[in-house]
């Protein structure tokens, strides 16, 4: 069996939102109640519409913030809990790419300095050892010598993705946590980008966290596929069942509005009506009932639990009558 690189139980993150003078504070519960396993060389995607939770379920597990509640395992040591020199260590485990590659990117540094910075904190390398493992990676995502010197404003939105990504593999993480990496960049770019990451992946058996509102995308990167509404999953399981089967009535509606070239005329279209409802005041029972096309009176008044249907999990009370 592979190792479980990371572990996530009834993950939570909540924020006190002021909203004015003489009201009370709210509670955005941005995070509510996430579980998940990540195998060594595996892929879970997490999907969803912008406001679903995904940005901070990855600043959560990339440390960035403090749980509100439950459990987080990186190559099984607990992250609540741990001491500041604990933490330090496991940052070196999980890494993260963020969406921007223009942002994420120090304009003042050269691409070499960024590179050897990890190997330079976390380690006693010297600096030509250093500066050998940096040209090492810059060969692997492939930018040559002399990009070592160069500044990231020299560069196309494509090669700064793979500067960011090289800088996010320099410690050979368990963990890399990549936030909607390829958004930005253009579509004759995303997938030499995509290929590169799962190149890597293959190479040093990364666990990746792969956050996209690209079902397309997903589709080609997946092992597991998450799928988050309000902060809370839908549906979670392997990618080909998901796929070919979605049994929660708002998987079925993301993937009826993805674009295909040989679209299938015996399957109904869903559409989603209305927006997002307000995350400090969301509906009540199912958070999607307002919106679903089969929703009763118990969908409003019960929050349906996540359980076992079919080879996988979905928060809804009629995923049943889903199952062809």
């Amino acid at each position: 069996m592979s190792e479980i690189v990371l572990t996530a139980r009834d993950l939570t993150r909540h924020y006190d939102v002021s909203r004015g003078l003489f009201k009370p504070h709210a509670t955005v519960r941005a995070l509510n109640g996430v579980s998940f396993e990540l195998e060594a060389g595996k892929t879970l995607a997490v999907v969803g519409e912008s406001g679903c939770g995904k940005s901070t379920l990855a600043r959560a597990l990339t440390l960035i913030e403090e749980p509100s509640s439950g459990s987080l395992k990186i190559a099984g040591q607990e992250v609540t809990g741990a001491t500041k020199a604990q933490r330090k260590q496991l940052r070196k485990d999980v890494q993260m790419v963020f969406q921007s590659p223009y942002a994420s990117l120090n304009p003042r540094q050269k691409v070499g300095d960024q590179l050897g910075e990890p190997l330079l904190i976390n380690t006693s390398l010297s600096s030509a050892e250093r500066r050998e493992k940096v040209q090492a990676m810059m060969a692997q995502v492939g930018l040559r010598p002399e990009h070592y010197q160069r500044y990231p404003h020299m560069f196309s939105g494509g090669q700064r993705q793979r500067i960011a990504l090289a800088r996010a593999m320099m410690l050979q993480p368990k963990v890399l946590v990549a936030d909607e990496p390829t958004s930005a960049l253009d579509v004759s770019i995303q997938a030499q980008v995509l290929n590169l990451f799962m190149d890597l992946q293959q190479e040093f058996n990364t666990g990746y966290v792969f956050i996209s509102h690209n079902l397309a995308v997903v589709r080609h990167v997946a092992d597991t596929v998450l799928v988050m509404y309000l902060g809370r999953p839908a549906e979670m399981g392997p990618k080909e069942e998901i796929y070919n089967r979605p049994l929660h009535p708002y998987t079925q509606a993301l993937l009826s509005a993805t674009p295909t070239i040989h679209p299938d005329p015996s399957k109904p279209k869903i559409k989603i009506v209305g927006e997002l409802p307000n995350p400090l005041n969301p509906p009540s029972g199912c958070a999607f009932h307002k919106r679903c096309p089969y929703a009763t009176e118990r969908c409003a008044a019960e929050v349906p639990e996540l359980r076992l249907v079919d080879n996988r999990q979905v928060a809804c009370h009629y995923a049943e009558q889903f199952v062809a």
